[in-house]
C-alpha cells in the first residue's frame, strides 16, 4: 500500500497560484512587524514567501505514496524544489539577523494565511478538502524543517568563523550584558583569567577580577548611558606574575530601538611599550623638581600636536606662563621655599587643564601649557583666567605664606604661526605684553586677537549699560491653536536696541550674560513684563492668556540665582497658569541637588514646565515622569527638514504620539511653510510658532494681533 501513489489531482496547488498575490498581502502585514524584518527591502519578504508558496504548489501536484506522506510530515521529503527555496529562505534569514522563534513565525503565518482564504473559498462546498489541506500542512512542516536545518548550519558557521577569529587573537575579545556579564570570552581572555571559556559565560566581571570590576562596572554603565565608546588602560596581576597593562576600548552594541542592548570590548597588551616609556620619560623627559615634561618633551609634543593639528584642521593653542614675584619669594625665604612655590605652582596650572592637555616646565619660573582641539577661543580666554585665579591664591610654606602672581601670553595654530618654533616665540612675546601691562593678566600674540579680546569686554560694559538705560525689550511670537489657527499662547523672547548696532538678537548677547553672571537680572526682568503682559491679555480677551519665558541652564546651576523661595519663584507663584517657564532637557537631567531643589520648588509652586529645543541632545525622558512637564516643543531643526526628510518626520510623529500618550500638549517651532503647517496639523502636533504666523514683535503690536483676530 506505501508503494501506491496517492492523486496529485487537486484544487489547492491552482487555488494557490491563482490567488498569490492576496495570500502574501495578508501575510506580508504580519511580517513587518518582524523586528528584524524592518530593515529588509518590501520585496525580498515577498519573494522569499513568493518562491515558497509556487514550490508548495509545486510539490503538492506530485504523486506520493503513504510513505512519502509519513516522511514528509516529520521534515525527511527528498530533495526537490520545495528545498532549495526553503534552504534559500533559512540562509537568507541568518544574513538578515532573524532569530530563531522570528523565522519559525513567517512559515506560522504563511500557514495561516492560505488555510484562512483555502478555508473560506471552499465555504459553499459541504467540507473543504481535508486531503489536500493535510498535504499542505505536510508541505509546509517539509519547507520549515529545510528552512531551520539550513539556518541552523549557517548560524553554526557564522558563529566558528567569528569565535576562530576573534580566538586567534593575541588581544583580549569579550562582549559583556550591561550588568557585566559575559556573554563572549575569547580564549587569550580565558588563559589570563586561568579558566575554560565555557566557565566565563554567564559570570560577572567581579568574579575574575575583583579589584578591577568597579572601574569597569563604571565603565559600562558610562557606555551604555552615553551611547558612546569608551577607552582606557588598565593593570592586572595575573599567576603572580609581573603586572600586565592593557590598553583597552568598550564599544556599545545599540539594537533597532536604539537601546545598548550589549557592550564589546576589546584589550591589547602594552606592557612592553609601558615599561619603555616610563623608563624613558623619567630619565630623560620629566623635570625632576615639578615632576612635568621637560623643555625636550615639551618641544616633541609641541611637534606632535601641532601635526595633528594639521591634520584635523582643528586650532591650537600654546600658553606661555611666567611666575610674577617668584623671584621675591627666593630672595626673602630662600631656594628651598621658591622649589615648594614652583611645585605647587606647577600642581595648580596642572588642575585647571584636561588631561589631554600638556603642561610643561621650561625651566626656572617658566611654564607652558598645550591645548589640542580647540574649537572656541572664548575657553581659551576663560582657562587663562582660571589660571591666574589660581596662581594668584597664597602658597602656604612652613612658617610664612607667598603671595605670586602670573603672566600668560597666548598663540593660536594655524592663525599665528605654523612652526613649533615660531608658536613658541610668539607665546613669548606675548607674555611679555602681559607682564608690561601690569602683569596677573593674560595677552594674545596678535593684535586682531587682542583687539577681539577687548571687543568681547566692550560688550560686556555695553551689556551692563544696556540694562540700567534700558535698551534691553520683550518681543512676544505668537503661538497657534492648530486646530482653530487662533492665537492661544505667546513666548516671550528679549531684544537689546544697541545704539549702534541696532536690534540685537539673544545669540549676539545671551551666552556673555550668561557667562558675567548678568544672566540672572535679565530673566527676572523679563519675567516680570511677560507677567505683567499676561494678565493685561487676559483682561482683553476675558481668558486666560498663556506666556511662557525662557529660564537659562545658568540660573539653575549658580547658587546665587533663583534662589528657593526668592522673588522669582514668588513672581511665578503669584502668576498661576499665566506664565509658563522654558528649560532645555539638559536642566532637567542635571542630578545636581541645587538643581533639584529648584526644580522642585517650581513644581510645587503649581509652575508649568516647557521642555525646549526636544529631541536633540538626550535620550533619557524620565524626567518626564519625575516632574511635572506640560508642553514639549518640537525643536525647528526638525520641522525644518520634515518635508524633505522622512527620519525628521518620523521623529516629528513619535514626539506627537509620546506626549499625547503622556497627556502632554506638543507645540512645533520655526513653521514657515503651509506645508510644514499642514504636516504638523495632520499628525495631531497641538499648537505652533513661526514666520508663517508672525515673527517675534512688540508688545504693543502683539496687542493689536489679539485685538483684530478677537
Amino acid at each position: 500500500m506505501d508503494d501506491v501513489p496517492r492523486s496529485s489531482k487537486c484544487k489547492l496547488p491552482a487555488f494557490i497560484r491563482d490567488n498569490i498575490e492576496s495570500i502574501l498581502v495578508e501575510w506580508e502585514a504580519f511580517a513587518k512587524g518582524i523586528l528584524s524584518a524592518r530593515h529588509m527591502d518590501e520585496a525580498a519578504l515577498r519573494d522569499d514567501a513568493g518562491a515558497m508558496l509556487r514550490a508548495i504548489a509545486d510539490d503538492l501536484e506530485q504523486p506520493q505514496t503513504s510513505g512519502q506522506q509519513f516522511e514528509k510530515s516529520r521534515g525527511r521529503a527528498p530533495p526537490n524544489t520545495l528545498e532549495s527555496a526553503a534552504e534559500r529562505h533559512g540562509s537568507a534569514r541568518v544574513a538578515s539577523g532573524f532569530s530563531l522563534d522570528e523565522t519559525i513565525s513567517e512559515f506560522r503565518a504563511l500557514r495561516a494565511s492560505v488555510l484562512k482564504q483555502w478555508a473560506c473559498a471552499n465555504r459553499a462546498a459541504e467540507t473543504a478538502s481535508s486531503d489536500e489541506a493535510l498535504r499542505f500542512n505536510e508541505a509546509i512542516d517539509q519547507a520549515l524543517t529545510e528552512s531551520l536545518e539550513r539556518y541552523a548550519l549557517d548560524k553554526d558557521e557564522h558563529t566558528r568563523r567569528f569565535d576562530t577569529l576573534l580566538s586567534s587573537s593575541p588581544d583580549l575579545q569579550f562582549i559583556l550584558d550591561i550588568d557585566a556579564h559575559f556573554l563572549y570570552a575569547n580564549i587569550t581572555l580565558a588563559k589570563l583569567f586561568n579558566a575554560q571559556v565555557d566557565a566565563i559565560l554567564g559570570k560577572p566581571i567581579r568574579r575574575f577580577c575583583r579589584d578591577l570590576a568597579p572601574k569597569f562596572e563604571r565603565d559600562i554603565a558610562h557606555v551604555v548611558d552615553n551611547h558612546e565608546s569608551l577607552r582606557g588602560e588598565f593593570t592586572c596581576h595575573a599567576d603572580q606574575m609581573e603586572p600586565v597593562t592593557y590598553r583597552y576600548v568598550l564599544l556599545p552594541v545599540i539594537n533597532e530601538a536604539g537601546v545598548v542592548e550589549s557592550v564589546t570590548g576589546s584589550a591589547r597588551n602594552i606592557s612592553e611599550l609601558k615599561a619603555s616609556e616610563n623608563k624613558l620619560l623619567r630619565n630623560a623627559y620629566y623635570d625632576s623638581l615639578t615632576e612635568l615634561p621637560n623643555r625636550m618633551l615639551f618641544r616633541d609634543r609641541l611637534e606632535q600636536e601641532v601635526r595633528y593639528a594639521g591634520r584635523t584642521g582643528l586650532t591650537l593653542a600654546l600658553l606661555f606662563v611666567d611666575l610674577d614675584g617668584f623671584k621675591g619669594v627666593n630672595d626673602r625665604f630662600g631656594h628651598a621655599a621658591g622649589d615648594q612655590v614652583l611645585r605647587e605652582s606647577a600642581r595648580r596650572i596642572g588642575a585647571c587643564v584636561r588631561a589631554s592637555d600638556t603642561v610643561a616646565r621650561l625651566g626656572g619660573d617658566e611654564f607652558t601649557v598645550i591645548i589640542t582641539d580647540v574649537r572656541k577661543i572664548p575657553h581659551i580666554e576663560v582657562l587663562a583666567q582660571q589660571i591666574l585665579a589660581s596662581l594668584g591664591r597664597p602658597i602656604a610654606l612652613h612658617e610664612h605664606s607667598a603671595a605670586i602672581s602670573g603672566s600668560i601670553g597666548i598663540t593660536l595654530y594655524p592663525q599665528d604661526a605654523l612652526l613649533p618654533d615660531d608658536l613658541l616665540r610668539n607665546a613669548d612675546q606675548a607674555m611679555f605684553v602681559a607682564k608690561k601691562a601690569g602683569r596677573n593678566r593674560f595677552s594674545f600674540f596678535t593684535k586682531a586677537m587682542r583687539d577681539s579680546a577687548w571687543a568681547r569686554l566692550r560688550v560686556i560694559d555695553e551689556l551692563r549699560e544696556a540694562i540700567a538705560c534700558h535698551q534691553l525689550a520683550v518681543y512676544y511670537q505668537p503661538i497657534i491653536d492648530m486646530g482653530t489657527g487662533a492665537i492661544v499662547k505667546a513666548e516671550a523672547l528679549v531684544r537689546w536696541h544697541h545704539p549702534q548696532s541696532g536690534t540685537l538678537l539673544p545669540a549676539a548677547f545671551i551666552g556673555l550674560a550668561e557667562e558675567t553672571g548678568l544672566i540672572g537680572q535679565i530673566d527676572a526682568w523679563v519675567l516680570q513684563e511677560a507677567v505683567c503682559r499676561a494678565r493685561q491679555w487676559s483682561d482683553l480677551l476675558g481668558r486666560p492668556f498663556q506666556v511662557s519665558v525662557n529660564k537659562s541652564p545658568v540660573e539653575f546651576t549658580d547658587r546665587s540665582m533663583m534662589k528657593p523661595g526668592g522673588p522669582d519663584l514668588q513672581t511665578l507663584t503669584e502668576a498661576g497658569g499665566s506664565v509658563a517657564v522654558e528649560v532645555t532637557e539638559g536642566v532637567m537631567l542635571n542630578e545636581s541637588p541645587g538643581v533639584r531643589e529648584k526644580l522642585l520648588a517650581l513644581q510645587q509652586a503649581g509652575v508649568q514646565f516647557a521642555i525646549d529645543d526636544f529631541g536633540i541632545g538626550y535620550s533619557s525622558m524620565s524626567y518626564l515622569k519625575r516632574f511635572n512637564v506640560n508642553f514639549l516643543k518640537i525643536d525647528q531643526s526638525f520641522v525644518k527638514d520634515m518635508v524633505s526628510s522622512s527620519e525628521s518626520r518620523i521623529f516629528a510623529e513619535t514626539i506627537v504620539m509620546m506626549a499625547h500618550r503622556l497627556g502632554l500638549k506638543v507645540i512645533a517651532e520655526g513653521v514657515e511653510t503651509c506645508a510644514q503647517r499642514d504636516w504638523l496639523k495632520a499628525a495631531g502636533c497641538d499648537y505652533a510658532q513661526g514666520f508663517l504666523y508672525s515673527e517675534a514683535t512688540s508688545a504693543e503690536c502683539f496687542a493689536q494681533m489679539l485685538t483684530a483676530a478677537h
